[in-house]
């Protein structure tokens, strides 16, 4: 039986990880954004962030840290998922032909909630290459709200 209890990483990011599992295990940082200091869990995502994603682009050009990441991130509720759900799942992971990018959506519940509050990101990953020490790096996490799917069903 795995235990519920987070464990964070130490060291990141870690090539031996699928790209699913950095999914997982980013959003799983996020929702223990604060264990064991703050802003821990950003850090991770920074530490998963490719070179090609807006994040590691703003680190380099304007020295964005996590806290301004997550002030950034709290101005809208939508985006407040990342910390509060509690369980995400995988609903769909695809592969480019070249196995090289990978497409995650996954979904966001919250604690006994109806499931029309369920938040989804999606997720792009990209990794260098199939050799051991190559990383799957997230390339962009966009977060789509419960709202909007509900609008599109009628």
């Amino acid at each position: 039986a795995r235990s519920n209890v987070y464990k964070p990483p130490v060291d990141f990011p870690d090539s031996g990880l699928t790209a699913g599992e950095v999914v997982e295990l980013v959003l799983s940082a996020l929702r223990n954004n604060d264990v064991p200091s703050p802003d821990y869990g950003i850090e991770i995502l920074f530490g998963y962030s490719s070179p090609e994603s807006q994040i590691v682009e703003q680190m380099e050009t304007e020295g964005l840290k996590p806290s301004q990441y997550r002030t950034f991130l709290s101005m809208s509720a939508d985006n407040m998922a990342l910390f509060e759900h509690a369980t995400a799942v995988i609903d769909k992971a695809d592969f480019s032909p070249d196995s090289l990018k990978g497409y995650f959506t996954a979904r966001l519940m919250e604690e006994g909630g109806s499931s029309k509050n369920d938040v989804s990101v999606n997720f792009i990953l990209s990794t260098a290459g199939t050799n051991e020490d190559d990383c799957w790096l997230i390339d962009s996490m966009l977060i789509r709200p419960s709202k909007l799917r509900r609008r599109r069903r009628r």
